[in-house]
């Protein structure tokens, strides 16, 4: 998910519960209604009352792995990015009254360590169950695409968790690029992966 998983400490090495009920609502679900729910989902720029329920996706996205750390961090660096950080447009896709997806690409004016980051290089968070990867995820992709695109974007990166391998298996299968591995303050494994403009394997 961009790791959801990706915390303002971790960046500068790459550049060198609470879901029950959520997962309940989607458990009540058929399959057909699952997938239509995907189909019909509106993009909206995220109000402060969707933070909640962005929060609870982020911990149904990290499902299948084990013993996932807590998502709070990630989503205060979300959610506390303002202009002065630099760069960032985000959304949310909501079907009915539910959350189903986040995506976010960022660019901020300083690394972690207080460096000058790459210039057009930008760095992208989507936020989706695993089930709805091919789906939502697939969509919020090529949407995030067209703000790269619009942005001026050279290269887009993603960072997440080495144990999260389904989902690194489905960013390879988009089109993004293994680059580097290495490990967290904390001792957790994570990859990097990067793909150049004009990001055609999101179209």
């Amino acid at each position: 998910m961009g790791l959801a998983s990706g915390n303002n400490r971790m960046v500068s090495q790459f550049e060198g519960g609470r879901a029950r009920g959520y997962r309940e609502s989607i458990g009540g679900m058929g399959t057909s209604a699952w997938r239509r729910s995907m189909s019909e989902a509106t993009l909206r720029a995220p109000g402060d009352h969707y933070w909640p329920a962005i929060l609870d996706l982020a911990v149904l996205s990290l499902a299948e792995l084990p013993n996932a750390p807590s998502q709070h961090e990630w989503l205060n660096n979300r959610r506390s990015f303002t202009p002065s950080d630099g760069v960032q447009q985000h959304f949310v896709a909501t079907s009915g009254e539910r959350i189903v997806g986040y995506a976010c690409i960022e660019h901020r004016h300083k690394t972690a360590d207080g460096g000058k980051p790459v210039e057009g290089e930008y760095r992208l968070f989507v936020v989706v169950a695993p089930s709805a990867r091919t789906t939502m995820g697939t969509r919020l992709l090529a949407k995030l695409r067209e703000c790269l695109i619009n942005l001026g974007a050279c290269r887009v990166r993603v960072l997440e968790y080495e144990a999260d391998a389904r989902f690194i298996s489905y960013l390879e299968e988009m089109g993004f690029v293994r680059l580097k591995s290495f490990n967290l303050d904390d001792g957790s494994p994570v990859v990097g992966l990067t793909m150049d403009a004009p990001f055609q394997s999101l179209v």
